[in-house]
């Protein structure tokens, strides 16, 4: 019996290419979901692909998929918790002090901005407070970027303002490259945030408005300077910028990549 084309549908047919078809539906949904993700085009099979799905319906394995880490080490974060928001939704919070933080990020999933190599990655989240708060999320080295790390592409938000920014460093640069203040957040308002690799020279980062497709991009740029060449974490952080407790709520991330040919 053959494949369920509308279930899984034929891509690239032509008079002169053989057809191909699409294994995996949610790789079909991110296929046309959006230009900025065109890179997947010629991807005909999930063994191509490396990819991380996290939808936080449960808490976080601190010990084998996700590393926590607090500043003050043991005092700075507040023990995550789900609540059933969204079909699960992560609290992560820091404790009540001014600088207090919590970042989790990926510890058996690793990402690299190579050369011929399209990465995208997303989050849906929002915000309790988007004043005294600093947030992140992205690829960094390692696993802090409170604790600055040499590499990274990242959003993030600084506490005093509300404005959300895209930065993106490599080692030994000068300064990071960035574009501040591309859109002002509110507070317990749903937000999706992307970023995508074109394997080519450009890093592009979204930030969508929540809602169904198409969805509204409210704001969009590109960097092509000081892209980040190491090997890299995905994840995410919040980060008091008062005395007093701070949360993020994560409804999911994701992040998948045509597979990389390495043997570093």
């Amino acid at each position: 019996m053959g494949q369920d084309n509308l279930k899984f549908p034929k891509t690239g047919v032509g008079a002169h290419q053989p057809e191909q078809i699409w294994r995996d539906f949610e790789m079909f949904n991110i296929h046309i979901n959006a230009h900025k993700q065109r890179w997947l085009k010629d991807v005909v099979d999930i063994m191509d692909c490396h990819r991380l799905e996290e939808d936080f319906c449960g808490l976080p394995d601190t010990t084998n998929d996700w590393e926590l880490a607090e500043s003050p080490v043991g005092s700075g974060a507040i023990t995550p918790v789900c609540a059933d928001m969204v079909n699960g939704v992560l609290k992560l919070a820091t404790d009540g002090d001014d600088g207090d933080n919590a970042e989790l990020t990926q510890m058996c999933e690793c990402w690299q901005m190579a050369n011929c190599y399209p990465l995208y990655g997303e989050i849906r989240f929002y915000l309790a407070d988007v004043i005294d708060t600093d947030f992140w999320f992205g690829y960094i080295l390692q696993h802090t970027f409170f604790t600055p790390p040499a590499e990274y592409a990242v959003f993030r938000k600084d506490d005093g303002d509300a404005l959300l920014d895209f930065t993106n460093t490599v080692t030994g640069a000068a300064a990071p490259t960035t574009q501040l203040g591309m859109a002002t957040l509110i507070k317990d308002t749903w937000y999706r945030l992307g970023i995508h690799w074109d394997g080519q020279g450009t890093i592009r980062y979204f930030l969508f408005a929540d809602g169904n497709f198409p969805q509204t991009v409210l704001a969009t740029g590109s960097h092509t300077t000081n892209i980040p060449a190491m090997v890299m974490s995905f994840g995410f952080g919040v980060q008091s910028g008062a005395d007093a407790e701070k949360y993020l709520y994560v409804d999911y991330v994701k992040s998948c990549q045509l597979r990389v040919i390495s043997t570093v």
